[in-house]
């Protein structure tokens, strides 16, 4: 059977027999040879149980009474929950508690425990594992630099604007035999233009002599006063 190395809190090492081991409620129970007897010659067991890889006693007594009541169902044939346990584990000073056996019932407790296997990883096995090759700033060769085919920010900016796909809104056009109305509305333009009439003035221009230039010049500044006056009447007239 297998050995289990107890490392006590006082320093001491015990080596002890493992029996069996099992799962109740979440808890694991782990039964020792006490590889000693007791009254008419019976083997002693030892039972604890494992509280975060120490071994420790049962103290209450709702949780002894199951522990029995699991004992016996395993020396009347029943399976429980087997587990495995570590070959080296803590313990307390006082980590059990006795109890006697029926030799016969002492071998069907040892002789029903069946650990679960372990899958163990083969040396042997193939290692699929990945391997990255590590490349210095020494390992690069000027080759290696002039294989490498810079990409230009203009060319870049070429072929995100090429993948971009413009949108292209369908217009519905009219059927051919549509006929299309001639009203034309005229909008006023925002700015209109207002027309200035001016009066037309007769002026007689009399033939050009040098004996009246004086009276020539005379009528032609009372013509142009009298244009200009009526221009000055007019645009205070608009205002």
């Amino acid at each position: 059977m297998t050995k289990v190395k107890l490392n006590l809190d006082s320093g001491n090492i015990q080596e002890r027999e493992l029996i069996t081991a099992f799962k109740y409620k979440d808890v694991k129970y782990v039964i020792f040879d006490g590889e000693s007897t007791g009254q008419m010659g019976l083997p002693i067991i030892l039972v604890c149980k494992e509280v975060l890889g120490k071994v420790v006693g049962i103290t209450d007594a709702e949780e002894w009474k199951d522990t029995k009541e699991c004992l016996k169902k395993i020396i009347s044939g029943e399976s429980l929950e087997y587990i495995n346990i570590a070959s080296e584990l803590k313990a307390d000073e006082i980590y059990y508690r006795q109890l006697t056996l029926p030799i016969a019932s002492f071998d069907q407790l040892k002789n029903a425990y069946k650990a679960p296997e372990v899958t163990e990883i083969s040396a042997d096995a193939p290692d699929n594992t990945p391997v990255f090759e590590q490349i210095t700033p020494e390992d690069i060769t000027p080759n290696d630099i002039s294989s490498i085919n810079p990409v230009s920010a203009d060319s870049f900016n070429n072929q995100a604007v090429e993948n971009q796909t413009p949108q292209v809104a369908e217009v519905e056009m009219p059927p051919a035999d549509t006929e299309v109305p001639t009203n034309v509305i005229d909008v006023p333009s925002a700015n209109p233009q207002v027309e200035v009439s001016e009066p037309v003035t007769n002026v007689e221009v009399p033939t050009n002599s040098p004996n009246n230039y004086e009276e020539l010049k005379n009528e032609f500044l009372k013509a142009a006063e009298e244009l200009f006056n009526n221009l000055y009447n007019k645009i205070n007239h608009n205002d």
